[in-house]
């Protein structure tokens, strides 16, 4: 998923257009507390960094390594457009922090097909 990502935010004009004025970082991990993946979006870029280093405006906590990926490949390639709300709904999905970050989250997916 960083990579699709960091690709359209290099070549994906509705990307570059959706990240303008945009200072938002994105925390990826699951309840196991297992390493996760930090997503940081400012100044039109991407960036990512393995573990849980600074402060992160949203967290997206599943239930599993596996039901996280399952699921942010379903949103990412578009096999499942509802796969994030069908796992909060299920309890295999925890969102802590900015609520509004998530509905930035789930329009910015659209973007990276």
């Amino acid at each position: 998923m960083a990579i699709m990502y960091r690709r359209a935010a290099r070549n994906n004009i509705k990307m570059k257009s959706f990240l303008i004025d945009v200072d938002k970082s994105i925390l990826i991990t699951t309840a196991q507390e297992k390493p996760g993946r930090l997503f940081t979006f400012k100044d039109q870029q991407i960036n990512t960094q393995s573990g849980h280093q600074g402060d992160a405006g949203m967290t997206i906590r599943f239930s599993s390594p596996t039901v996280g990926f399952n699921t942010l490949w379903s949103m990412a390639t578009g096999k499942d457009k509802n796969a994030f709300m069908k796992a909060i709904q299920e309890k295999d999905v925890v969102i802590e922090g900015d609520m509004m970050m998530l509905m930035w989250f789930q329009k910015s997916v659209k973007y990276i097909r």
